[in-house]
């Protein structure tokens, strides 16, 4: 057993004789909310892989676990750290105190870690991923961005990222390379049929890239694809071992030769304080350690477990979560989750440990869902239909807030998510906050349901500001006008928010781009909006239409930089990226 699985339960009290789930409290949203499960007692004593959607203390898998005397853990360090490191989109793992109940979650630690660290090499705002240290990173309408570069406090502050399109990726190489956005990357690990995507991103954190690197500046996590002497590959990274310290049991105590520490299909985190050439293809790492795919190893051990499902079998019922096989044949028939959903399990630990016995599926975001970001100022907020629910209009629209939503404040830049206005910002203190708060600024991402109505995946508190943004899927109805420069307007509506667009601000996007979302060719020029399309559209919000003027010659720094811009991706690729 791995050392940090012993430690694992023996703080959490867990016994391999424990098979009973925590049973998740119904709240409803993302994806519906809807879940399957067989019978089984609720025990507070699970150990909780998830993300971070809301504080006070921290919200993870739908519990709002006490911190008070939690020790938080930075798992590439081995330290303990602050709980301000805390952010919301963070993937951690919470072990329960012993102490902890069904009704008073309480944790005794904190583990996290991002799964990639350093520059963008690359950035398809087409396709919504990135590549980061050599891997593949799906950007998804779930998925948060914080931004803890130093320019956004200097006298002159710099626009703040909140999306891919504000990211800039590598270019050049040798002498001429200018590096990229400097990123970490939280979410979890995902193993498409195709090998496309290494990982779904949660969180991407901006940076300053460091000047004197530490330690772990520079950071790969994943599955071992290939193996030479003294190196390992993990997606597109070849990483050298040679003069890396290697731990193969998952403790950072006892080392073992890095010539034959790993093999092909193992989940190995690899850092080090050298920057790698960019854009980054190899990297020689200082030290190298083996990754469990499971938080917990033992037998019959309660389980509770988030992320992104890469296959799914029908007979017998089983799906593949973050590489980890989930026995689903006790589950009600018919009620397989697909492949690219994002689903949290409840279950036990099976035989061997290595893989999970689950009780409850829930659904938190479908996969074919169509997905919309909305920018704009906060309208009303009235309780929702079911206890510790919202709905907030935004851009006239109305969206659905509840307990799966992940809740951020950023509008005081380096806030980790909700002290802005002296108390915690989440599904409790949802409408007061809000109206405390200076500024009323959100950017909200949500998906449709069958019937249309918008469910919240996040909602983040900016800076005050005049933007007024939507991306999505342009609608069939009313069918879309394409106007010309200087004459009438293009005319198209993103789920039925009405769009009146100068035709000079309407450009094509590039999948190939500067890393702002803008080829240099689409600076003049403009092109056919149809229904279908995922766009981008920045303007002025007024009178229930987004209103956008025309292109301002030399403003095409980054989708952040330009007030008035409809950027056309064309026919949607993906409906779970809003183009944001």
């Amino acid at each position: 057993m791995q050392q940090r699985t012993r430690d694992l339960i023996l703080r959490a009290g867990l016994a391999s004789s424990l098979v009973a789930v925590i049973t998740l409290a119904a709240c409803g949203g993302g994806g519906g909310g809807s879940s399957t499960s067989t019978s089984g007692t609720a025990t507070p004593s699970a150990v909780s892989s998830g993300t971070v959607t809301a504080f006070g203390s921290i919200f993870v898998n739908g519990h709002e676990f006490s911190t008070a005397s939690a020790k938080i853990i930075d798992d590439d360090t081995g330290n303990a750290v602050s709980a301000s490191a805390l952010e919301v989109g963070m993937s951690v793992d919470v072990t329960p105190a012993t102490s902890s109940t069904s009704a008073s979650p309480v944790a005794a630690e904190v583990h996290l870690h991002p799964l990639a660290r350093g520059v963008v090499d690359g950035s398809d705002t087409t396709a919504g991923t990135l590549v980061v240290m050599g891997q593949t990173v799906q950007i998804t309408s779930a998925t948060n961005f914080s931004d803890h570069r130093a320019c956004l406090t200097a006298a002159t502050p710099c626009a703040p990222i909140t999306g891919q399109t504000g990211l800039s990726a590598t270019t050049g190489s040798g002498s001429s390379v200018v590096a990229g956005s400097y990123v970490g990357v939280h979410g979890y690990l995902y193993a498409s049929p195709a090998g496309a995507t290494n990982i779904v991103a949660t969180l991407v954190s901006v940076a300053d890239q460091p000047v004197t690197p530490g330690a772990v500046a520079y950071k790969a996590e994943g599955v071992v694809t290939a193996v030479g002497t003294s190196a390992v590959t993990i997606g597109g990274l070849a990483i050298d071992l040679s003069s890396a310290t290697c731990y193969a049991d998952g403790s950072t105590s006892t080392t073992t030769p890095c010539a034959s520490a790993f093999s092909v299909g193992q989940t190995v985190s690899a850092v080090g304080g050298t920057a790698p050439a960019l854009p980054a293809t190899n990297f020689t790492a200082g030290r190298a350690r083996l990754h469990s795919k499971l938080v917990v190893s033992t037998d019959g051990a309660a389980i509770e477990l988030e992320g992104r499902v890469s296959a799914v079998t029908t007979s017998p019922a089983s799906f593949i979560l973050r590489g980890i096989t989930v026995d689903a044949s006790a589950l009600t028939s018919g009620t397989l989750p697909t492949v690219g959903d994002e689903v949290e399990v409840t279950g036990t630990v099976a035989t061997g440990g290595t893989s999970v016995t689950a009780s409850t599926v829930k659904l938190l975001h479908a996969a074919k869902a169509a997905t919309y970001g909305l920018e704009g100022d906060v309208g009303t907020v009235a309780a929702g239909s079911a206890t510790g629910t919202w709905v907030l209009t935004v851009l006239g629209q109305t969206i659905n807030v509840t307990g799966t939503t992940r809740l951020a404040d950023r509008s005081v830049h380096g806030d980790h998510g909700g002290s802005s206005t002296g108390q915690s910002f989440n599904i409790t203190t949802f409408k007061d906050y809000l109206a405390a708060s200076t500024s009323q600024h959100v950017i909200v991402r949500a998906e449709a349901d069958s019937s249309g109505a918008l469910n919240a995946l996040s909602v983040t508190l900016e800076p005050a500001s005049t933007a007024a943004a939507v991306g999505g899927v342009v609608d069939a109805t009313p069918v879309p006008v394409n106007g010309t420069a200087g004459a009438a307007p293009t005319t198209f509506s993103v789920h039925g928010l009405a769009v009146s667009a100068d035709a000079s601000a309407v450009l094509k996007a590039n999948a190939e781009h500067d890393g702002h979302g803008f080829g240099g060719s689409h600076a003049a020029g403009t092109t056919t909006v149809a229904a279908g399309d995922l766009v981008l559209v920045r303007g002025t919000y007024a009178a229930s239409t987004l209103t956008v003027g025309a292109l301002t010659a030399g403003g095409m720094g980054g989708q952040e930089g330009l007030a008035n811009v409809v950027l056309d991706s064309g026919p949607v690729t993906s409906k779970d990226h809003d183009g944001l």
